[in-house]
């Protein structure tokens, strides 16, 4: 997410790159240029109350976000993710603000097809949040990868992504309290604000730049990635659920051509978004059903009284494209597409290092497919290597730790949404690492079990299959498992 002045075309002319980062503006720099975010003071190992950090997942100009897991009674665990704002930042009253916002706004949402916040609060000087730990990829991620392998995504694959991600925003659009309606909007829906689940559920995450437009007052600030960004809120001209709407067309649009509809510069940007009566991807990809075009047409419309008047709306339209296209469940079309996009003959693309030069005068919100060296977070990495070679046993990182006193949610232990979807996700999250681990039989263990309870999972059905086929060669070449050895 970055900011910028509403109204103001941005001087800064850099040049697009594939991954849609977010648009950095030039703004009037501070008289005394903030410092460089310092090294974090947790170390894998790290403890307070009863959670622990296992490892940093992606940091960014505004916060960075750890891998972490509650300890509870009896051998109880369960992992999650905490997000931190950088302590140099706590200066800036707008940007702790934003923080804060989020936390407040999310900490209002339940629902299978968003991230969900466990605690807010603060330790040793910076604010973090706790956060539900999803094992997946993010959309951008999926994207890139099939782009990098001459492909697009699979059809029904994008259709089901996109319906959760409506059902997300319907459920975000009508949050509300006594006191009435929130009127929220998300703001930033782009690839890299939403995973999908090794369950193959798509979840909506990141609402920094989250507003309740009956509550709140529109900023001095615009806030969000122009390339995603509805044009009236671009041009500042008021902002509702009709804009979410627009983000979540031009998304579909990508996904379906394998490209923005609007690229270049800031400035070019801009202008093609505010003149485009609306993005057609049969412009460019012929081959679009017809019915899908029409969606992305209407989702896109110029004018917000010409679009989908509700999130609903669009996920009803997208269920017809499904019906006509003669998909078969959710769980089996995206999960056959992950097991296809994680086969280890799909070329991976190389890292994009972060460019030097300037730095950024007003940083943006961390994305967790996001990471200083690399636009791919620790946790989508270990996905991508469970699905390659067996790897080498490495040993288990030293457990020196430091205490501090934090009390924990209740709803930290709120049971899963689905009886079966949460067991089996954790276990095919727990076979990932005990794989990392060089325990290969025991990782094979816990991905059949994974299977057993989504038996319609392809996902896990590939791995299980692979795993199994690694092991027959690694005991036929009288190499042992390492699973029992000491």
């Amino acid at each position: 997410m970055s900011t910028t002045e509403e109204n103001e075309v941005p001087a800064l002319d850099p040049s697009d790159d594939d991954d849609g980062e977010p648009t950095i503006p030039q703004v009037k720099p501070r008289e005394a240029s903030a410092p460089l975010a310092l090294p974090s003071p947790w170390v894998p190992g790290t403890r307070f109350s009863t959670y622990q950090i296992e490892s940093r997942l992606a940091v960014g100009g505004m916060a960075e976000v750890w891998r972490a897991k509650i300890n509870g009674l009896q051998g109880f665990e369960k992992r999650i993710v905490i997000k931190t704002m950088l302590t140099h930042l706590h200066d800036r009253p707008e940007l702790a603000d934003m923080f804060i916002n989020e936390a407040s706004l999310t900490a209002r949402i339940s629902h299978p097809n968003v991230v969900d916040v466990l605690d807010f609060g603060q330790l040793e000087g910076r604010y973090f949040i706790a956060m539900e730990y999803v094992s997946g990829l993010t959309l951008r991620l999926a994207h890139r990868r099939m782009r990098a392998a001459g492909g697009r995504l699979p059809l029904l694959m994008v259709l089901h992504v996109l319906s959760d991600v409506c059902e997300a925003l319907q459920h975000v659009h009508e949050l509300g309290d006594a006191d009435g309606p929130l009127g929220l909007i998300h703001r930033d829906l782009s690839p890299e604000n939403v995973i999908i689940s090794t369950s193959g559920t798509a979840k909506l995450l990141d609402f920094g730049a989250a507003r309740a437009t009956a509550r709140t007052e529109p900023g001095r600030l615009f806030v969000g990635k122009y390339r995603y960004a509805a044009p009236e809120r671009i041009l500042g001209r008021g902002e509702d659920r009709r804009s979410d709407i627009y983000s979540a067309g031009v998304v579909l649009y990508e996904c379906l051509v394998g490209r923005r509809p609007f690229d270049g510069s800031d400035k070019e940007v801009i202008r093609a978004a505010t003149s485009a009566p609306f993005c057609d991807p049969l412009a460019l990809e012929p081959a679009t059903p017809a019915t899908v075009a029409a969606v992305v047409r209407k989702a896109t419309a110029q004018r917000p009284a010409d679009r989908f008047e509700s999130a609903r709306e669009l996920g009803a339209a997208l269920a017809v494209c499904l019906a006509e296209l003669g998909a078969s469940s959710k769980e089996r079309d995206v999960t056959l597409a992950l097991s296809a996009l994680l086969d280890p003959e799909t070329d991976t693309p190389a890292p994009r290092r972060s460019a030097g030069g300037e730095p950024e005068a007003v940083p943006e919100t961390i994305e967790l497919s996001y990471s200083t060296t690399s636009n791919i977070a620790l946790n989508e990495r270990e996905i991508l290597e469970a699905s390659g070679p067996l790897p080498c046993p490495t040993p288990a990182p030293d457990d020196d730790t430091r205490k501090v006193s934090l009390p924990l949610p209740p709803e930290a232990f709120a049971p899963p949404l689905s009886d079966a979807e949460g067991p089996a996700v954790d276990l095919f999250d727990q076979g990932i690492r005990l794989r990392a681990e060089g325990r290969f039989e025991e990782a094979l263990a816990a991905w059949e079990g994974a299977l057993a309870l989504a038996p319609d999972n392809r996902l896990y059905d590939s791995h299980v299959r692979r795993l199994r086929a690694q092991l027959s060669v690694l005991r036929g070449s009288g190499k042992g498992d390492d699973s029992h050895r000491g």
